[in-house]
This record gives structure tokens, sequence and C-alpha cells, in this order.
């Protein structure tokens, strides 16, 4: 037991050096995000594809009616067009390409969702993972011409959906993950506006 609490402060010790090399400094705060959206969405998105997949091939036969409603066998005069079974390949293809737009577009969510936030001194750095590395986004907190902006209140509180927005020109520049605003969250976010 004592070896492997051995090993487990040799890697934290590890990782902490690892990070204050990276950031430079060891005074920094993270942001601790909420992962609520993100398992939400994993969970819509697995469910999506559990109660639609049996139910598929009943748009082979929504393809096969709209043209049989539009007449397009007897103006075309192609024979194949009358058999059911074609309208299913059309079907599994169609179904699959709007489950790989679907996954795509989930995946780009869940990056953005999933940025680690960390405050530098008077810097906000975002690290999300692209690829096989790392991203690295760094805004100023003392920029000209942005606005601060605090999505909170109410029941986003107990949802955990508060975030930070930088805007300039009404246009949405920069955002936080979503975060719980309680312990060490509501101290940076005091921080950052200076109350």
């Amino acid at each position: 037991m004592k070896m492997i609490q051995k090993w487990i402060s040799k890697w934290k010790e590890f990782k902490s050096k690892k990070e204050a090399s990276y950031f430079g400094t060891t005074l920094y705060d993270e942001l601790t995000i909420n992962p609520l959206p993100s398992l939400l969405l994993i969970l819509g998105t697995i469910l999506f594809f559990t109660y639609s997949l049996p139910y598929a091939f009943y748009l082979g036969k929504f393809f096969y009616w709209f043209v049989g409603i539009l007449e397009i066998t007897k103006v075309l005069k192609i024979p194949f067009l009358d058999e059911l079974r074609y309208y299913h390949y059309l079907s599994a293809f169609v179904y699959f390409y709007i489950s790989a737009s679907l996954l795509i577009d989930v995946s780009r969510l869940l990056k953005d969702w999933n940025r680690r936030t960390v405050f530098v001194k008077n810097e906000i750095w975002q690290i999300q993972r692209f690829g096989f590395g790392k991203k690295l986004i760094k805004f100023d907190l003392n920029s000209d011409g942005f606005q601060l902006g605090l999505e909170h209140g109410g029941i986003t509180d107990y949802l955990g959906c508060n975030r930070l927005v930088w805007e300039k020109n009404g246009e949405s520049k920069f955002s936080t993950p979503y975060f719980f605003p309680y312990k060490k969250n509501k101290a940076i976010v005091n921080r950052i506006l200076k109350r």
C-alpha cells in the first residue's frame, strides 16, 4: 500500500512540475467546468442511435411512397425504381450520412464545452485537445474594447450553466465553458469582476 501511495505522490509531483513549466508559474487558478451538459449530450446521442436505428428502414418506405406519388417511374420508365430494396439501400446511406454529421457536430460541441480554462496573472489560457496534441488560446484581460458578461442567476446556478463571455462590438469573441459558481470558481469570478 505504501508503494502505491509513493507512486501516486511521485505522479502528482511530476504533473505539477510539468504544469508549472508549461504556465511559467505555480500561481495559476483553474476554472472547474461542469461535466453535466457534456454527459447529457453524449447520453442524448446514444439514445438517438439506439432508438432510431431499428426504424431506419421506414425512410426507404417513405422514399418509395414519395417516388410513387410523383409518378417518376411512369415518366422516366426506369424499372428498378419499382423495387423497394433499392430504397432501403438509399435509406441506409441517408441514415449513416445523418449519423456521421451528427457525430461530427457533437464532437465539435464537446471540444468547445470541455476546454480547460486557466487564469495566469492577467491572462486567460484555454487549452483544448486538438487532434493528437493541444491547442492553446491566450486572452489578455486588460484588452481594450472588450466587454465582460457573466451569464448567471436563478436556476442556471443550480444547473451549473454559468459562463463568462467577452464581447466586442456586440459579437461574442471568447467564452468559458459552463461552470458551477461555487467554492473556487466563485473566488475566480470575483477576482475577474474585481468585486
